[in-house]
C-alpha cells in the first residue's frame, strides 16, 4: 500500500536476522518490503530497531549511499549531521538526477548543504557557473523597505546572502561574480534565457507558483542541473498557499528517473534555533 506522504525516503525494519541475511547475502527482498519510487531512499533497521544501512532505489536495484563530507576551498570540510543529511549529500552528488529538491524546517541545512555542494562542483569544474535564483518576496507582514540604490546585482545581492556566507562575505561573492562564476538571476527576467553548463540554485521555493516553477524548469539547457530548496512553513504570501509550485513539483515529478527529493527533519543550526518550533 502506497504511503500517504512522500518524503523522498521511507523506513524498513527486518523482522529477524535471517531476513536481513537473505537480503545482504542473496539480494532477496522480503515479501513485505515497501514499493519504492525511482530515486527514493530507504533506511534499513535491524530486528532490534538499530539503523544498519541506507540505500537508494534506482529503478532496478538498491544502491549504496555516498555520504562522504563535502570539501571546498571556501568552507573546508562539511560533514552531514544526521541520517537525512547523509542521503541528501548522496542525492546532490548524483549526476543522473538533473532536478533535485531539499525541503525542511529552518536550520535543517537544506540551503547550506546545497550551497556547499554547488561550490564544490564548481571548483571541480563539473559546471561552468552557478546561477542563483530566488523570487524577490519579502518576509510576511514586514513592510517593503522601498527603493534600493545601485544596479541589478547590487539590488539583489541581499537575497543571495547564503552564497555570500559560504564565500566569506559579500566581497567573496562579488569576487566570484566578477570572474563570471556566479550570477544572480532575477526571476522576472528569465524568460527567453537558455542556461547551459550551469548549476541553477533556486532558493526559498515555497514562494513560487506552479507556473513560475514551470518557467524555471523550461530555462534548463544542455549540461545544466536545477536544484530547489524550500520550507512550506515559511510561505510569505497567500498566493503561494493556494498555488504552491514546490508542492506541485514534488507531487508531479516523484518517481521520474531524473528527479530526486529529500525532506530534512531536524534543526541543526543550534539548540536555540530549534526552540522556534516550540512556538507552533
Amino acid at each position: 500500500m502506497r504511503r500517504m506522504e512522500y518524503k523522498g525516503y521511507t523506513e524498513y525494519q527486518f523482522v529477524d536476522d535471517q531476513s536481513a541475511a537473505n537480503f545482504y547475502e542473496e539480494g532477496i527482498l522480503p515479501d513485505d518490503f515497501p514499493s519504492l519510487y525511482a530515486n527514493e531512499y530507504v533506511f534499513l533497521y535491524s530486528s532490534d530497531a538499530a539503523l544498519i544501512d541506507k540505500r537508494k532505489w534506482n529503478g532496478s536495484e538498491l544502491k549504496t549511499v555516498n555520504s562522504m563530507p563535502i570539501r571546498t576551498e571556501w568552507m573546508g570540510k562539511v560533514a552531514p549531521r544526521n541520517k537525512e543529511q547523509q542521503i541528501a549529500l548522496d542525492l546532490l552528488r548524483d549526476s543522473n538526477t538533473t532536478i533535485k529538491v531539499l525541503t525542511g524546517r529552518f536550520g535543517s541545512g537544506k540551503t547550506y548543504l546545497m550551497t556547499c555542494m554547488a561550490l564544490s562542483l564548481l571548483e571541480a569544474k563539473v559546471f561552468d557557473r552557478i546561477l542563483y535564483l530566488r523570487n524577490n518576496v519579502q518576509v510576511r507582514d514586514v513592510p517593503d523597505i522601498g527603493f534600493l540604490p545601485g544596479d541589478v546585482n547590487e539590488k539583489l545581492i541581499g537575497y543571495a546572502m547564503p552564497l555570500a556566507d559560504a564565500l566569506g562575505g559579500v566581497e567573496g561573492l562579488q569576487h566570484m561574480m566578477g570572474k563570471g562564476k556566479i550570477e544572480i538571476v532575477p526571476l522576472g527576467m528569465i524568460r527567453g534565457r537558455d542556461f547551459k553548463n550551469s548549476l541553477i540554485l533556486c532558493s526559498e521555493c515555497e514562494n513560487l507558483t506552479r507556473q513560475q516553477v514551470q518557467l524555471i524548469i523550461g530555462r534548463v539547457g544542455e549540461g545544466s542541473h536545477l536544484w530547489f530548496d524550500g520550507d512550506k512553513k515559511q510561505v510569505d504570501k497567500a498566493v503561494f498557499e493556494k498555488n504552491n509550485g514546490l508542492d506541485c513539483l514534488i507531487n508531479k515529478l516523484k518517481g521520474h528517473p531524473r528527479f530526486g527529493y529529500v525532506q530534512l527533519q531536524k534543526t541543526e543550526r543550534s539548540e536555540t534555533a530549534a526552540m522556534a518550533d516550540l512556538l507552533d
